[in-house]
């Protein structure tokens, strides 16, 4: 059945944005690292607001910055120790982030999959949750296997046999799997 969302009644954010200087010398190390290594990854305005607080995922990980900065390291393994080109992990970023209307993963991502070599065609297809057949030939046969499993398993939470076995064929086995799914 059609999935009923709960909405925010206001716009306001329900988590104050984190600014510094921190009385927390651990949340001003996390924010550090976080600016130090995000900002050449995916800009200054896609990092910051206009208050100078972290956007996306960073605000609540300089929040909680014990926990924060364990998120942050392995989002940071994920993207430099994946065996995926970055390509390859945009694409299927990008299609999670459609199914689960996760504007801030568009909106950082989709310059990522840009500089990685995605199709600027295939990027509006993406962002209208097309079906994979209207990507043939736009997508690299390795985006198109990425694409197909990360579009179903968020649409609807699991993958079949056919698209599990024939996105690992394309994409060279257990570790790649692994590797497109965390």
């Amino acid at each position: 059945g059609k999935r009923t969302l709960l909405r925010q009644k206001s716009s306001a954010p329900r988590l104050p944005p984190q600014v510094p200087p921190f009385q927390d010398a651990d949340q001003q190390q996390l924010y550090d690292t976080i600016v130090d290594t995000r900002i050449k990854v995916i800009g200054k305005d896609a990092l910051f607001d206009e208050r100078g607080a972290l956007r996306g995922p960073w605000n609540p990980e300089v929040a909680s910055p014990l926990l924060g900065r364990h998120l942050e390291r392995l989002a940071t393994a994920v993207r430099t120790e994946n065996s995926l080109e970055a390509n390859v992990y945009e694409v299927a970023i990008l299609a999670v982030g459609v199914a689960w209307h996760a504007q801030f993963e568009w909106y950082a991502h989709e310059r990522l999959a840009r500089k990685a070599g995605v199709a600027d065609e295939a990027l509006p297809l993406i962002k209208a949750n097309a079906h994979p057949r209207h990507l043939e030939g736009i997508l690299t046969v390795e985006e198109l296997a990425a694409y197909t499993f990360s579009r179903e398993l968020a649409l609807t939470t699991r993958v079949s046999d056919e698209t599990y076995a024939s996105t690992k064929a394309v994409l060279g086995g257990d570790r790649a799997m692994a590797d497109l799914s965390l």
